[in-house]
């Protein structure tokens, strides 16, 4: 009778054991440094396109309202990438509510037959009592097994618990992606290293496809410069200088643009700004073609950024355009 009871004692405790497994080592993937939960969903008997627009329309619907939204479209690659925010809930009460607001990229890379997904560039907002700030946190050092395990067999109870909470969003994010193509969870395969369907599109991340390094020349008193390199400082001031736009072949010049900032979508690093949507810099250019970004204060141009149009989204009556960084110069 003893033995009996202290089974039944121990029953909660093995259980727990066995629902913590699926959080423990290995659980978060990183690649190159990076956290990059994936997942390839198999679409037999379709086409790229017919892909690419399944998850087009799947993320329209996935990403909408404050703070989420489809960023970049590439129909010709089969390329479309996401931002979001929400939030994770740890624990809810009448009295008492445990949540931080994770901030996220989601990448979707299409070809036949195939759609590959990626969760990436995770960070987390955490209110605390003991200050009016809330903490910052970057999933490199907060999920992964170093900072989040004990021994590589036990959650840690901070940093563990957004582990769990970020495990099972990414499940959730890829098994809605799955039935949006029709398919059931045993059809959602981890995606490999090395990924040979989609060789032609993946990209090695630690080399971020930075064209800003090849050689051309400089406008007269202007430095190149690579996006890497560019210090903070002068980061801080983008936001602040006169922003001017100027496509190379027509001569259109927009001056009510509004800088965005600089990110990297598919290893390539890339410039985002937002502009009017009934502008003539709006209508006329077009996937493919260069522009140069010029930032001046006092009337003076401190910094050129040459960049080629890789896509587009839409913001009530603004474009926000993406393109990827060709060249940046610095005076």
């Amino acid at each position: 009778m003893k033995q009996l009871l202290l089974l039944l004692a121990l029953c909660p405790l093995l259980l727990w054991a066995q629902d913590d497994e699926k959080y423990l080592a290995g659980a978060v993937p990183v690649e190159n440094g990076k956290v990059v939960f994936s997942k390839e969903i198999q679409v037999p008997n379709q086409t790229k396109q017919q892909v690419y627009e399944t998850a087009l329309a799947w993320a329209n619907q996935r990403f909408t309202g404050e703070d989420m939204r489809v960023a970049y479209q590439n129909p010709e690659a089969g390329e479309l990438a996401a931002t979001g925010k929400e939030y994770i809930v740890f624990s809810s009460t009448v009295l008492s509510l445990d949540r931080a607001l994770m901030s996220y990229q989601v990448r979707i890379r299409t070809a036949d037959a195939l759609c590959s997904i990626e969760l990436t560039n995770i960070r987390y907002e955490y209110n605390v009592s003991y200050q009016r700030d809330p903490e910052r946190y970057v999933a490199e050092e907060w999920i992964v097994d170093k900072y989040a395990l004990r021994n590589e067999t036990k959650l840690n109870r901070i940093t563990g618990k957004f582990r769990r909470k970020t495990i099972d969003f990414a499940d959730e994010l890829f098994q809605s992606a799955a039935k949006a193509f029709g398919q059931s969870d045993v059809q959602v395969q981890p995606a490999p290293q090395e990924k040979a369907t989609l060789a032609n599109t993946a990209v090695n991340e630690s080399k971020y496809n930075d064209k800003s390094n090849e050689s051309q020349a400089s406008p007269a008193g202007f430095t190149a410069m690579d996006v890497a390199s560019i210090p903070s400082t002068l980061k801080q001031l983008m936001p602040k200088s006169t922003l001017r736009i100027k496509m190379a072949d027509n001569n259109i010049t927009d001056l009510g643009a509004e800088w965005k900032g600089f990110g990297n979508m598919f290893g390539k690093n890339i410039a985002s700004v937002s502009v009017d949507a009934e502008g003539e810099f709006s209508q006329q250019v077009k996937d493919g073609e260069v522009y140069t970004l010029q930032f001046s204060s006092d009337d003076a141009v401190w910094m050129i950024i040459e960049c080629s149009k890789q896509g587009e989204t839409q913001e009530g009556g603004r474009t926000t355009i993406v393109g990827e960084v060709l060249h940046v110069w610095v005076k």
